[in-house]
């Protein structure tokens, strides 16, 4: 053999690595810059599974998007088919399918723009965009609006597939550079996308004379970065450990959030699950929304189940929240308790994640800090912006916003300190009881929390070596060294744990989990299963150091047998107090017992009942029980129908029978007060009442109305209004010694309109007077001898008279008198009469003659006397 060592093998240059000294490489490339060699270190399938998840998460995105937008379609259609009339049979009026005209192309392109752009244009809303409007008419002016609202269910669809593809696709031991490198082209690749699509898929409206419409889309600023920020976000939700390195606090606070990511996940997906049933089975009104919106429908339910608010606010009004205490129907309390039963498994789990390693007083502070941060995230998910403006003739604009309240995200932190409350006392006593199955398939799910790394520790003089016995004195296997030994707190070595003790750092326990290290604090539990004295390791649910549970004494099987009855008794009393307060308010001191009780009222004809539930108005004074009961064809059966309630507010729709027919009506009500904290006091503020309108001529000013044989009012300025509940009631109208308004019919609450109008009728006094009247115009006429003073005579006299013409009524004629809707009075003979008159002629002659008359007066009445209209 040589004497010299042989010469180590050289590895083969690398492109762009230097050569060895005393090499030369001729025309090698220069060494790249830092960006490029970054660049490098990310291989081409991790560049392409980047752009191949963002690219998967937006076709899923706009296929359920799509597929939303049918089954709305489809709902629509299936409702306005129930509604559609039949023809009459004749095909006539049938189009001849090959004789219709060929649409044009401006046509065909609108409705391509809206078959395929709604579907984009609902991906750039669920990536945070705004859907904007804006339009002019002629002269009329222009007008905008925007909308800002989250397909839950779309989002959902875009983020889970993209991260899916990104876990399957992607290196699973790419270090924290690549992944952000990665996430950055995913982010890109995403907003580029999705805001192009957008874009170029806007909703076109046909031309339309005098009128000018923009394209409908939902790009934006909000669509540009949002989309980003998704994009991003999914590549590194398919494994965020690798960007926390060894970061152990990073580590447990992304445990926490998964476990609380856990529990929100599933309340949305079984309160969607839920939602869709009770739609397909109720059909309300809002079903056909559904589709689109179930995602943010059970967002908006999981709120109200964490007792958080949902309502209205801006457009011009104040703002209004509805939550399982008010205005959101006692049902939403079944929310609430799944959210509790959720609750407190989600502390179980953190407890088991933990593994019972050592509590620090942050964890108070991370656990509601985590759950506050989802509270804040179904915020924006769950609610929706909505802006308007219009300009013309005057100006007009607001903005407003529906769905989740502000304050919400608190009520959720409030909740996370409860949920560390439970992974921190109720754990540690119930997991050991649940059996290490249930435990171990729960760690195995919600994984566990990282441990600093342990010191190596080294064996103590007088300790036996590794591998071999333990000399005397040295303690027994499961206990813990003597003073002098090891420190507390520390581990044997490796190889030397005996059964029942901790392994160090980095060894597995049985299950396939690591068994938990030394926490650096030495700090420890009491002495409660998995609880240990100060000074002593915490002992873990799950691994090779997780001890049997103890046996329990008789006493102390009845005392936790007791203690589980009590507590579950408890919570059943709170729970079904919140259910009987629920129904109690909704049923029983809510606004439909107050609008039925007003309602039998008004049927029963005890208007003073009524006007106790209500705020009776100043134009109401037929609302009075001697009225009422006058009244014929009264509601029946009455039945009360959807009630809405906004605050203190609701409206509430009546049903009843009233003549044979079925009728409807709506009362508003508004809350007055609430005693002992549950009991709603409401009144009704629109009562259910139609205004009475009666006019008359003004002959009849003054005359009393009369309803019942109970004077309600007079008329004045020719009318007579109020409020009259449902009901046939008989009006009288008074009058005066001439004029009576005499006795109608009013309807209330049928296909009558309310309105009468009384004519005036003549009175016995008027009879007399009007031909007194007459009788005393025809005397007084034959008085005159002068033919000039004969003006409104009914006779002219001869013509030939000359001097003085003496006049004898020797017949009276018979007249009728009749009076107008006016008020005018017209006297008109029946039978003429007869003058006798004796003159002297322009010859001188005595002369004598005989004429018959007639009657025809128009009088009027003033000052309450008859005069003559002339």
């Amino acid at each position: 053999m040589s004497e010299n060592p042989p010469n180590p093998p050289v590895p083969p240059l690398q492109p762009g690595q230097p050569g060895q000294p005393g090499q030369t490489a001729p025309g090698a490339p220069q060494p790249s810059d830092a960006f490029g060699r970054l660049l490098r270190s990310v291989t081409g399938r991790d560049w392409l599974a980047s752009v191949l998840a963002a690219v998967g998460g937006w076709v899923a995105a706009y296929v359920v998007a799509a597929i939303s937008l049918l089954l709305t379609v489809a709902v629509l259609a299936a409702g306005g088919s129930g509604s559609a009339s039949v023809g009459s049979g004749s095909t006539g009026s049938t189009p001849d399918l090959g004789s219709g005209s060929t649409p044009d192309v401006q046509s065909l392109l609108s409705g391509v723009s809206v078959l395929l752009g709604t579907p984009a244009q609902l991906v750039a809303l669920a990536d945070l965009g705004r859907l904007h409007l804006s339009g002019s008419i002629g002269f009329l002016g222009s007008g905008s609006g925007a909308l800002a609202v989250v397909p839950v269910l779309v989002l959902a669809a875009q983020v889970v597939l993209a991260v899916v593809l990104t876990r399957r696709i992607r290196s699973r031991d790419l270090g924290r550079t690549p992944i952000v490198l990665t996430a950055v082209l995913s982010g890109l690749v995403t907003t580029v996308l999705t805001n192009a699509a957008a874009g170029i898929l806007a909703i076109r409206f046909p031309a339309v004379p005098g009128a000018a419409i923009d394209p409908v889309h939902a790009v934006g600023l909000g669509s540009i970065l949002g989309a980003f920020v998704i994009g991003a976000l999914a590549a590194v939700l398919a494994r965020p450990s690798a960007l926390l390195g060894r970061n152990v606090f990073a580590g447990r606070v992304l445990g926490t959030l998964r476990v609380a990511a856990s529990q929100l996940t599933v309340l949305v997906v079984l309160v969607t699950v839920v939602v869709i049933v009770v739609a397909l089975i109720g059909q309300p009104s809002w079903g056909a929304a559904l589709p689109v919106l179930v995602g943010n429908v059970a967002v908006a339910l999981t709120a109200l189940g964490f007792l958080g608010g949902v309502g209205l606010s801006g457009f011009g009004s104040a703002g209004s929240t509805a939550s399982v205490f008010g205005g959101a129907g006692g049902w939403t309390w079944l929310v609430v308790l799944l959210v509790v039963v959720t609750s407190v498994v989600a502390g179980l789990a953190l407890a088991v994640r933990r593994n019972d390693r050592f509590r620090t007083t942050l964890d108070w502070v991370v656990t509601p800090v985590v759950w506050f941060a989802l509270g804040l995230l179904l915020f924006v998910l769950g609610t929706g912006l909505v802006s308007y403006q219009a300009t013309g003739v005057s100006a007009v604009s607001g903005s407003g916003s529906v769905g989740i309240a502000p304050w919400t995200p608190l009520v959720f932190a409030l909740w996370g300190g409860a949920i560390e409350a439970v992974a921190r006392y109720l754990a540690p006593v119930l997991l050991p009881r649940l059996g290490g199955g249930v435990v171990l398939r729960t760690s195995r799910l919600v994984g566990a929390d990282p441990r600093p790394a342990a010191a190596p520790v080294f064996p103590a003089a007088g300790s036996p070596a590794p591998g071999t016995s333990p000399v005397a004195g040295s303690p027994a296997p499961g206990t813990y060294p003597p003073a002098g030994s090891a420190a507390p707190g520390t581990y044997p070595p490796a190889g030397s744990a005996a059964p029942g003790t901790y392994s160090p750092a980095g060894a597995a326990a049985p299950g396939g989990f690591p068994a938990p290290t030394a926490d650096p604090t030495g700090a420890a539990w009491s002495a409660t299963p998995g609880v240990g004295h100060p000074g002593q390791p915490a002992q873990p649910f799950v691994g090779g150091g997780a001890p049997a549970p103890a046996p329990m004494s008789p006493r102390a099987k009845k005392i936790l047998v007791r203690s589980l009855i009590a507590g579950g008794a408890v919570v059943v009393v709170v729970i079904a107090g919140a259910v009987t307060t629920g129904v109690l308010r909704a049923n029983v001191w809510g606004p439909a017992p107050t609008v039925k009780s007003y309602v039998q009222a008004i049927a029963s004809g005890d208007a003073d009942a009524a006007a106790r539930l209500s705020e009776v108005p100043s134009d109401a004074a037929m609302l009075d029980t001697a009225v009422l009961k006058s009244a014929k064809d009264r509601p029946s059966d009455i039945r009360v129908g959807r009630v809405s309630t906004s605050g203190d507010s609701a409206l509430a729709t009546v049903s009843y029978t009233q003549d044979g027919k079925n009728r409807s009506g709506q009362v508003s009500l508004r809350r007055t007060g609430t005693s002992f904290l549950v009991k709603d006091e409401w009144r009704v503020t629109e009562p259910l009442a139609q205004t009475v309108t009666l006019t008359a001529s003004e002959v009849l000013e003054g005359a009393p109305v009369t309803v019942g044989g109970k004077e309600i009012g007079e008329i004045s300025d020719g009318r007579f209004t109020s409020l009259a509940y449902p009901g046939t009631y008989e009006v009288e109208v008074g009058g005066t010694k001439y004029f009576t308004g005499g006795t109608e019919q009013v309807s209330v609450g049928a296909t009558s309109s309310g309105y009468v109008d009384f004519s005036p009728t003549a009175t016995k006094a008027l009879q007399q007077d009007a031909e007194q009247y007459v009788s005393d115009l025809i005397d007084d006429c034959a008085t005159k001898t002068d033919l000039s003073a004969l003006s409104g005579c009914p006779w002219y006299g001869p013509y030939d008279a000359d001097g003085a013409v003496r006049y004898d009524v020797t017949t009276m004629p018979e007249v009728e008198v009749e009076a107008s809707a006016s008020g005018t009075v017209m006297v008109q003979s029946t039978k003429d009469g007869v003058v006798e008159y004796d003159y002297t002629s322009y010859f001188g002659d005595k002369e004598h003659g005989e004429d018959s008359f007639d009657v025809n007066q128009y009088l009027k009445v003033e000052d309450g006397k008859l005069v003559s209209a002339y």
